[in-house]
């Protein structure tokens, strides 16, 4: 895989040395097909709105799926062979143990829209976090994240007992120690290979937010979503290449960052139509947990929470339960600030104003 990525580097850089009709166009990986929110409501709105903000002086041209795999995005955009692309942290807690830190506490807050914010803030301005960016010659553009996560499966699961030996896909270790914890099986499988898999058999059910349903299909595959609301997955970073980076002034990269927001900000309420979407979907019933469920998932997140300054230390995270607050108090701020008539325009100019506008942008990722 690293030939292939070296060799796509390589070809797009013999194509900057000759003349190119769209310079002025940001290459960018969505990554995770032409109907997920990321293709159909995060990117086009950073195109449309760094379009605006730039006069038209720089636009985005997105490839869902095909160009590159989500567990080949930070080499992809470290190499160049895209200059934007969606950084799953989970994926690279290798890479990223600061910045992945608020993946470890993804049940902590009421609704995506504070969740988005509390993480684009902790990130954007955590030092340790933009050192890691950095290192891997990446810039941090701001997280999205899901609606709660619930159990998609092919067959009804209501209690502990329905979970023994189900083979459950996970996207982050949280949810993996739950299901482990119950007596299921978890394995890791990217959202763009979730349909495969669940249609063959390779696994009988996902922990994913209900929007998946929609974005990924899986009305076709699943035929009952048990409602556990396990946090939200907020793991999910737009990042840009360095590459792209040193090429723009500071009013360009403050354009993209702001222009980040708005999509970032329309994929939040997206995400929310589409999990909507989903209960209109024939063939599915809507499960509430029994005792034995509701205990388990309860017991698993007082465990957890207990325990993630330990994990983090055990990543090389420094001081990591001071880390732990710093996000918990930001959790707390953003719930405040939003309020429930706020238009998705005030939410992404107040992330902006509140966030990013107060950093420099000739210093910010470099």
């Amino acid at each position: 895989m690293i030939g292939k990525l070296a060799a796509l580097a390589m070809a797009g850089t013999m194509g900057l040395a000759v003349p190119v009709a769209h310079a002025d166009t940001i290459r960018a990986t969505s990554g995770f097909g032409p109907s997920h929110v990321l293709a159909t409501d995060i990117y086009p709105e950073i195109n449309a709105r760094l379009r605006a903000f730039t006069k038209g002086a720089w636009g985005l041209h997105d490839t869902p799926s095909g160009l590159v795999a989500p567990n080949e995005i930070s080499a992809a955009l470290r190499n160049g062979v895209t200059e934007m692309g969606t950084l799953l942290m989970p994926y690279f807690p290798a890479e990223f143990p600061d910045a992945a830190l608020p993946s470890e506490l993804s049940i902590l807050g009421s609704t995506n829209l504070a969740v988005s914010c509390a993480v684009t803030e902790y990130v954007a301005t955590c030092p340790e976090c933009q050192a890691e960016f950095t290192q891997n010659g990446q810039i941090y553009l701001g997280t999205d994240a899901t609606p709660p996560y619930n159990l998609l499966t092919t067959r009804p699961v209501r209690s502990v007992g329905d979970v023994q030996g189900m083979r459950i896909r996970t996207g982050a270790p949280l949810y993996a120690g739950l299901v482990a914890d119950m007596g299921g099986e978890p394995t890791q499988i990217p959202s763009s290979e979730l349909f495969e898999a669940l249609s063959q058999g390779v696994v009988a059910g996902t922990f994913s937010g209900n929007h998946e349903i929609v974005a990924n299909r899986l009305g076709d595959v699943i035929t009952s979503v048990t409602e556990m609301e396990e946090g939200v997955f907020n793991g999910a970073a737009v990042a840009a290449s360095h590459l792209l980076w040193i090429r723009l002034s500071p009013d360009e990269r403050a354009a993209l960052i702001r222009a980040a927001q708005h999509g970032i900000v329309k994929g939040l309420f997206g995400y929310l139509d589409d999990a909507n979407a989903a209960r209109e979907i024939k063939g599915i019933t809507f499960l509430k947990m029994d005792e034995t469920l509701a205990a388990a998932r309860a017991a698993y997140n007082e465990k957890r929470l207990a325990s993630v300054a330990s994990i983090l230390a055990g990543r090389g995270v420094k001081d990591p339960q001071a880390k732990i607050d710093r996000y918990k108090a930001l959790v707390a701020k953003w719930e405040g600030l939003i309020t429930p008539a706020m238009t998705p325009e005030a939410l992404a100019e107040l992330r902006y104003t509140e966030i990013f506008a107060r950093l420099d942008m000739n210093a910010y990722g470099q």
